[in-house]
């Protein structure tokens, strides 16, 4: 009877039938109002009163910072959960910016003092280049209602085309980042996967003569576009002590990292793998699978081969990379630009004070595979791939936060939140297959 009619009516049929049926019973079938999802309802709470301080924060600040005026503030369009971002008018030069605000790590090397101010700002004039997102202004700012909050200002060109994971997925770069990337995309044409790819490793290059220790900070979303041009975003994650949402995957590979920078190189290999593929890997390198989706550009297996299936776990260098076939031809126009030149400046000692501080730092916790303060530590590679499956958008419900990763958030005190948003959520699709496959 039941097959019958779905044949014959469809599933749209199929359930008006059985509603008609439903009511045609009277007292059999009794409906009760739902109660009321007290733990959502409580974490939407949370979100509007942390954003609500922010904006505070913001106001705040730029009532000692007559140059800048609040136009926007704007959705929650990165994965961190205590940053916020803002649109504010420059009016010096008569623009829009992109203001960022987010708490200090309570685990930041730096002191917040003008002196460190003005040592930050040195470096990043020390750091610009063509395939480097400029960072135009810091402040450190008390909180305007908790003045033992300090909240760490940035100040960015305003770009309108977003960031490189935005292209991959055709998102649009100012929606909420748990709307944004819940659907597998088709990957970019190859031509520009060379282009964007080649660009991103000379901007890794420089970095790398400048000795600046990117730690993990390397994903498609710190990569801006402007004008069809790659351009690294986030340097300052690294000074500040921020970790990025593909840390605790990347550090749990067996690779063999001898070098500061070699990190960065499979945060590359993770990046290009995204945009061939359509969708971020889940694992420290790519399974067979993961190959087979993106066998249709035999080129980039091979890099994806190079980076990640070396001998004995031996991470390729930048500079081998961009000898590759599949990189070394790329036309850099933007570096031909005679203006280029002119836009190095010399480190100053205390830049360079500055970036051994975040070396070391880095190099004494470089022997554990996850940062305590990210992760909570857990002793099995089983327990680590729950985690890793389980980090979740704000729309996942609350039993996957006991699996996720877990801080203190300076904008909910005592609630505790995941630092992050969560992976791409193509990782719900991801984990359907296992399970189909198992």
């Amino acid at each position: 009877m039941t097959v019958a009619l779905v044949s014959g009516f469809g599933l749209l049929g199929f359930l008006a039938y059985w509603i008609r049926k439903a009511c045609s019973n009277g007292s059999r079938y009794q409906y009760t109002a739902l109660e009321p999802d007290s733990i959502g309802q409580e974490r939407m709470e949370l979100e509007r009163k942390a954003r609500q301080h922010a904006q505070n924060a913001c106001k705040h600040y730029l009532r000692f910072c007559p140059r800048y005026a609040l136009l926007q503030h704007l959705n929650d369009i990165g994965s961190r959960v205590d940053k916020h971002w803002f649109v504010v008018r420059d009016g010096s030069v008569k623009t829009e910016r992109l203001l960022t605000l987010v708490p200090k790590n309570p685990k930041s090397v730096l002191e917040c003092t003008p002196d460190t101010r003005r040592t930050i700002l040195d470096l990043f004039l020390t750091l610009q280049h063509p395939y480097i997102y400029p960072v135009l202004d810091v402040e450190f700012v008390e909180g305007a209602t908790d003045p033992e909050t300090t909240f760490i200002t940035l100040v960015l060109p305003f770009n309108s085309k977003g960031s490189l994971k935005d292209l991959i997925y055709k998102s649009c770069w100012h929606d909420d980042w748990s709307d944004k990337y819940g659907q597998r995309s088709e990957g970019l044409p190859l031509s520009q996967i060379q282009r964007l790819g080649r660009q991103i490793l000379e901007a890794l290059l420089f970095l790398k003569e400048r000795k600046f220790p990117h730690d993990c900070n390397l994903h498609s979303g710190n990569v801006i576009l402007q004008n069809g041009v790659a351009r690294i975003t986030g340097l300052e994650n690294s000074l500040l002590g921020f970790t990025s949402r593909i840390q605790p995957i990347v550090m749990s590979g067996n690779f063999i990292l001898d070098d500061f920078s070699a990190i960065d190189v499979i945060c590359f290999g993770h990046v290009l793998f995204e945009m061939a593929a359509g969708y971020e890997l889940l694992t420290p390198e790519p399974s067979e699978i993961n190959l087979q989706d993106i066998a249709h550009y035999p080129q980039v297996v091979e890099i994806m081969d190079y980076v990640f299936k070396n001998p004995m776990g031996q991470v390729p260098t930048i500079e081998q990379l961009v000898m590759t076939e599949f990189f070394r031809n790329i036309d850099l126009r933007e570096m031909r630009a005679t203006s280029w030149p002119l836009l190095q400046a010399k480190m100053t000692a205390s830049s360079s004070q500055l970036l051994e501080t975040v070396r070391n730092r880095n190099s004494s916790k470089s022997g554990s595979t996850l940062d305590d303060h990210d992760v909570t530590e857990t002793s099995t590679k089983e327990n680590l791939q729950i985690r890793k499956l389980s980090m979740r958008s704000k729309s996942c419900d609350d039993e996957k936060y006991s699996h996720a990763t877990e801080r203190k958030s300076n904008f909910v005190g005592d609630k505790e939140c995941l630092e992050h948003r969560g992976l791409s959520l193509y990782h719900r699709q991801q984990s359907l297959d296992f399970q189909f496959l198992g």
